[in-house]
């Protein structure tokens, strides 16, 4: 495609959609047409800024416009995924020293909060004892070989369980009842 035949109101469409997640509360649209609804939301966001505000989407404006989109843009987003390195076909095994093991042992910690089976780890960066029984529950109640060790589908299995069991860390979303034993 040719730059040329792209509409001249792209750079509109890109303002006001930027416009529309830093203020708003203005309720702009989406038109392509720098008219009277633009000019009042680059002036509110110009006013919130401490720019001069006139209406126009100067130099200063505009930078502004994209440093606060790009900020609100994160915080909007789902958070960064964590994937570890794990080497094709490696296998994290009993007694290996890893710092991957630090991130499974506060996973299956943190699951052991919502699931009364699974034993409390101390954080040592060690596969040891305690952390292979960790993941040997884990595989069992995920229909893997109970091996103990932490090779790609156990890590998998590992970040399906704490994503939908965890959710947000809150406890309250996602929505789930949490077992606790009867006092």
């Amino acid at each position: 495609m040719s730059f040329a035949t792209q509409p001249e109101y792209a750079p509109i469409h890109d303002l006001q959609t930027m416009l529309r997640t830093v203020v708003p509360e203005q309720g702009l649209g989406r038109d392509g047409i720098y008219g009277t609804e633009t000019r009042d939301a680059v002036k509110a966001f110009q006013r919130q800024q401490g720019l001069p505000e006139n209406g126009e989407t100067d130099e200063a404006t505009w930078n502004a416009l994209v440093r606060n989109f790009k900020y609100k843009e994160v915080l909007r987003a789902p958070a960064e995924p964590l994937q570890i390195v794990l080497q094709p076909f490696q296998v994290i095994s009993l007694g290996s020293d890893n710092l991957h093991v630090y991130l499974i042992q506060g996973m299956l910690n943190a699951l052991g909060q919502l699931y009364l089976d699974i034993p409390t780890l101390p954080m040592t960066g060690i596969l040891d004892e305690p952390t292979a029984n960790g993941l040997r529950w884990l595989q069992r109640n995920s229909g893997l070989k109970e091996t103990g060790e932490l090779d790609k589908h156990t890590w998998r299995n590992l970040t399906h369980q704490y994503r939908t069991m965890v959710g947000d860390g809150t406890g309250k979303f996602p929505i789930r009842s949490v077992q606790q034993p009867a006092e």
